[in-house]
């Protein structure tokens, strides 16, 4: 082949990378909008592990070595296919950490020390740097070869500013460091499909020469091959190749570049792990024909690594050189690329930007940024004019193989740091810079200097305690195997010494000099601007907030801001130094930028779960605007495709998708910028839209903590129907009368009302519901009477359940009132002797089922406060240890603790470890230990009553021994216990029967009132309506009143009307409402209040004072 041909075919293919990287630049947006045409990109791009290393030097190493080629891809194949936990749990340490670089992760890890970060570059540039030169050559050489001219060094050159310019181009063509360099990534998967091509054409051509060979020449190679293979051959250095080339996958700075930091969301890296390990795996076996087929068909002094562009033209198919040709520049054109970039943005980061920060002064937005800009392309020019320094001093003959090694070898020494890194944060920095400083010196001694130093310099320094082949003069092992276990030996050694015995908790950060102080949040914004530009600092810092002091959800947003174009560690020590020096304390610094995103974050599984049982469709986006959780319900009502909605979509992609569909009135691009600032000024709506379909959407949504911003999104057609039609009606009356046209008024805001608030539904609700419990008890009272023995027991357990359900449905109720605002406690004085051994009985049954005792110890004193709460508080932890009691028991008492009383309920039960203590009063928590019922809501509403009663809670629990929940309310004095109208009758008082007007619009009530009263001798008559109860008035001695009767009527009304006829006849007022204002309504007409259900001994009473006033003399 002619160099004119030659060099025409790798310009072509270097335009067609060139061309496709613009491309997709151009159409980043259509792009995005094909997730899988992106994660095939994607898993592809990830196959620029097979440098021209892969491509010509695996051929060499398995004619060479036999076994020693294979754990370079055998290693890292194992750990994609069976190690998907650990590749997740990197993904989500890496987004969590939003680290740029393998140096800016580790760095994040180890207390985000810079220390750490400008180690772990310096080890990168030194091993990787002739690792990249090799690739120089490796092109200059096949070229060479194949035109049969000596333009080695000429191509290297070329070759340098081509891949230089591309880097440049695509690779730093932005603030943010990493992310978005989607020409880069997909021109990176084409050539990783043009190696994949060509070396399956030279496998194809070695399979055919093998097939034309001799058989005397066949056995020649079989035999030179079985020999390499031999399982005598496997030794020590397999294993240690192995090890230092299993984690190279995302090591490597070029991998991490592209399997993490080039990852749209935490799951794409375990997504392509199948795919990945198959194309590594897929090289490595393609290597094999063409290994033998050079030794059958090639002369003996044939160059192994050269075997690959050699054999196309052995078998006389000159023409298919070129794609060997274009395959071999391909993976290693990808390589340089990829790993100029990264290596870049870890020098320009950890090494460079301090230097920048001090320098700069002007205050201009967006300065900063450029100058990072311009210093990361001037990495990339530097690191490759390196490499190609390195490669013009590189000897011809150097194995492609070895030096490759030598590189994972250096990458090996942060490989524990990062394996640290994955499992955990705040890793000890002091120990991790020792150990690196160790590991990375006896590497340069042990690895690196033998390839370097002069023949004189070894041979004087053989056989001496500083061999670097024979370290101390000990061992026999072969030079890799030598440095790879001296070096690695004595980074453990010094990290786990330097680890032991110290604290891992956090660290203060390290300060950086040249910060400007930040006192506010206007001036954190004007920090901010200077990397991302104004524009963006004003969208993510509202002028409204910039006069305010910088909280801890600014500070963590500013540090992610700044981390997209420095990288997470020196934004870290950028933000803390600029806090500290507006004499804000280290220690407060620290807790601003450490404490943040633990308080802000849900159980993931807590909160799929919760999504997936709302009705609405639910969707919550980030501060960068996109998409990180939904329900199905969503994708449900808009019916997106499969695949394009996911974690890290662009949420101006899906309003965009709707747009198009005539979802929307605009243009597509007015309706996505429209919401889009909607979103961006973080402001709470509630709108509805009617959609092609018919269907009526409603949207609901406001920010959220830290810059995201959540949406419901609920179908209501129905409702709409049903206000289209209401309106029409509206419309239709607007003749009649003033009055009725304001109660549909009413009806139609109460409707609107119902629509934002559901609870107040059930707060409403309350009379209806309490209903039929009143009937109840009252039944079960006078059925209380006609029965005996255990009957009788039985009748009084139904009470008492009958009892504690009324007590926790108005409990709950209450609570919804309170949810709605529209609640106040009403404190009376309580006897606590009373109220805890009706709870204790009410439990007592769940305890006995669970063979569990049930103690009441000593009950006394009396406390003030609203009774229907406090007995739901006491009754939710009662019911709480019999729930987490498995053996034992309970006891519940009272103790006085100077002017207070303290309410104990103490169980055997699992006990709560310290650490969880204050979460078991958040909803939905529950203990794992014991299997138990429940929705983990009762402490929740334990936590927030006592906190609307003013009321203290204690807990003191001890794990697998018990628990103690306390109560504590200020002390009282006993009320008159005699004077109370609740009071029970004695039953040796005398009773006149009295003939006992009830008014109720329930006919049950009216039968159950007749069970009860007529049993103890009274003469009921019943009434529903006011005309009914006046006629009724005159033959009656007493009346008890509804309040709430059909027609708007309602009790107190009545009672004023049967009072002008007969001002002395006693009344009461028996009701579920249970307001403040009706009982200052019945106070001032003196009428006795009773609460349904009320308890029969308080109405007995009630009437015995009656007919006892009606038989005493006057």
């Amino acid at each position: 082949m002619s160099l004119t041909l030659a060099a025409l075919y790798a310009l072509a293919l270097i335009g067609i990378l060139f061309v496709v990287a613009a491309l997709v630049e151009a159409r980043a947006e259509a792009a995005r909008n094909r997730p899988a045409l992106r994660h095939v990109a994607y898993t592809l791009a990830l196959g620029v592990y097979c440098s021209s290393w892969t491509f010509y030097g695996a051929v060499g190493s398995a004619v060479r070595e036999g076994w020693n080629y294979l754990p370079i891809y055998l290693a890292p194949s194992l750990l994609l296919i069976f190690a998907p936990a650990l590749l997740r749990r990197l993904a989500e340490a890496v987004h969590e950490e939003k680290a740029t670089t393998i140096s800016d992760f580790i760095a994040a890890r180890f207390g985000h020390d810079p220390g750490m970060a400008r180690l772990v570059t310096l080890i990168a540039l030194v091993g990787i740097i002739p690792y990249v030169a090799l690739q120089l050559r490796s092109i200059g050489s096949a070229i060479a070869v194949v035109s049969g001219s000596d333009v080695a060094v000429p191509v290297m050159v070329a070759a340098s500013v081509v891949l230089a310019a591309f880097a440049i181009l695509f690779g730093a063509r932005r603030y943010e460091v990493a992310g978005r360099s989607e020409g880069m990534l997909f021109s990176i998967a084409l050539e990783s499909i043009i190696k994949l091509v060509a070396l399956i054409v030279v496998s194809a051509i070695a399979v055919y020469v093998i097939a034309q060979a001799p058989p005397e020449r066949f056995a020649i190679g079989l035999h030179e091959t079985a020999a390499r293979f031999a399982p005598s051959h496997l030794s020590f250095e397999f294993v240690v190749i192995g090890l230092i080339s299993a984690m190279a996958i995302v090591v490597l700075p070029r991998q991490f570049f592209m399997g993490l930091a080039e990852a749209q969301q935490p799951d794409d890296l375990p997504r392509a792990r199948w795919g990945v390990a198959a194309y590594v795996g897929g090289m490595a076996v393609l290597v094999l024909p063409i290994a033998l087929a050079g030794l059958v068909a090639l002369p003996p002094a044939a160059a192994p690594d050269l075997f690959v562009l050699a054999l196309p033209d052995a078998a006389g198919l000159h023409w298919l050189t070129s794609i060997a040709l274009l395959g071999g520049i391909s993976s290693a054109s990808a390589m340089v690329i990829v790993d100029a970039t990264a290596l870049a943005t870890m020098v320009s980061n950890d090494l460079i930007f301090p230097a920048v920060l001090r320098s700069e002064t002007d205050d201009a937005a967006g300065v900063l940024g450029r100058r990072m800009m311009v210093v990361r392309r001037s990495a990339i020019v530097g690191i490759v004019a390196l490499a190609l320094v390195w490669a013009l001093m590189l000897s011809p003959r150097s194995s492609l193989a070895s030096i490759g090694l030598v590189a994972f070898a250096a990458m090996a020494q942060f490989t524990p740091h990062f394996v640290l890194g994955i499992f955990g944060k705040d890793r000890d920095p002091v120990a991790g810079r020792a150990s690196l400083a160790a590991g990375f010196a006896l590497w340069l001694w042990t690895l690196a200097m033998p390839q370097v130093l002069p023949e004189a310099w070894m041979t004087a320094l053989a056989g001496t305690l500083a061999d670097p082949l024979r370290l101390l003069g000990i061992g026999h092992a072969s030079p890799l195997v030598h440095g790879v276990l001296w070096s690695m030996a004595a980074n453990l050694i010094v990290l786990v010494a330097g680890t032991a015995g110290r604290d891992p908790g956090s660290r203060l950060p390290i300060m950086l000099r040249g910060a400007r102080p930040v006192r506010n949040i206007g001036e954190l914004a004007d920090l901010v601007g200077r990397f991302t530009g104004e524009e963006r600092a004003e969208e993510e810092f509202p002028a409204y907030r910039r006069t305010l002091p910088v909280d801890r959800l600014t500070a963590r947003r500013a540090q992610d801001l700044i981390a997209g174009v420095v990288g997470v560690s020196s934004a870290r020590t950028l933000v803390a130094s600029a806090l500290a020096g507006a004499q804000m304390s280290i220690e407060d610094v620290a807790r601003l930028l450490d404490e943040g995103s633990q308080s802000l974050r849900f159980s993931r599984t807590l909160l799929a779960a919760t999504f997936e049982n709302l009705h609405s469709g639910i969707s919550v986006i980030d501060a960068d605007l996109n998409l990180v959780a939904w329900n199905t319900q969503y994708i449900e009502l808009f019916n997106y495709p499969p695949g394009l909605v996911r974690v890290g979509v662009p949420i101006a992609d899906l309003i965009r998708f709707n747009v198009e569909r005539g979802h929307f009135a605009g243009t597509p691009d007015e309706e996505v910028e429209k919401r889009l600032a909607h979103l961006r000024a973080r402001r709470t709506f509630t709108s509805e839209r009617v959609r092609p379909d018919g269907r009526v959407i409603r949207s609901t949504g406001g920010p959220m903590p830290g810059g995201g911003y959540v949406t419901a999104f609920a179908d209501t057609t129905e409702e709409a129907r049903v206000r289209s039609e209401l309106r029409r009606t509206l419309e239709q009356l607007e003749s009649r009368v003033a009055e009725r046209t304001r109660e549909l008024s009413e009806a139609n805001r109460l409707l609107a009302e119902s629509t934002r608030e559901k609870t107040r539904f059930l707060a409403a609700a309350s009379h209806d519901l309490l209903q039929p419990l009143h009937a109840a008890r009252l039944f079960a009272s006078a059925l209380d009477r006609s029965v005996e023995g255990g009957a009788k027991i039985m009748v009084a357990r139904v009470e008492r359940s009958i009892v504690a359900a009324e007590d926790l449905l108005r409990a709950l109720l209450d609570i919804s009132k309170l949810d709605a605002g529209g609640i106040q406690p009403s404190p009376e004085v309580i006897p606590l002797a009373r109220l805890l051994r009706d709870i204790a009985e009410g439990i007592r049954p769940m305890a006995e089922e669970k063979e569990l005792r049930l103690t009441v110890g000593p009950v006394f004193g009396a406390v003030e406060t609203d009774p229907g709460l406090l007995r739901s508080v006491l009754q939710n932890l009662l019911s709480n240890a019999v729930r987490y009691t498995e053996k034992g028991g309970i006891l519940v008492g009272v103790r006085r603790r100077g002017n207070a009383l303290r309410i104990d309920v103490v169980d055997t039960g699992v006990g709560i470890p310290e650490d969880q203590q204050q979460a078991v009063f958040s909803e939905f928590t529950r203990l794992g230990a014991v299997e138990a019922e429940g929705l983990g809501l009762g402490l929740a509403i334990v936590e927030r009553i006592a906190r609307l009663l003013g009321v203290r809670l204690e807990l003191a629990s001890t794990p697998g021994k018990g628990s103690r929940f306390s109560v504590i309310l200020p002390a009282v004095a006993m009320p008159d216990e005699d004077g109370d109208a609740h009071a029970p009758f004695s039953a040796g008082r005398p009773v006149r029967a009295l003939t006992v007007l009830v008014v109720d619009n329930d006919p049950v009530i009216i039968e159950a009132s007749e069970a009860l009263l007529g049993g103890i001798g009274h003469t009921v008559l019943g009434a529903a309506t006011m005309a009914e109860a006046l006629a009724l008035a005159g033959r009656a001695d007493v009346a008890l009143l509804d309040f709430h009767l059909d027609g708007g009527e309602d009790g107190i009304a009545l009672a004023d009307l049967i009072h002008k006829d007969r001002p002395a006849m006693p009344m009461a007022m028996v009701t579920a409402e249970s307001g403040a204002q009706l009982r200052r309504r019945a106070r001032r007409r003196g009428i006795p209040l009773f609460v349904k259900p009320i308890d029969p001994s308080a109405l007995e009473a009630f009437l015995a004072r009656v007919s006892m006033r009606e038989v005493e003399p006057q």
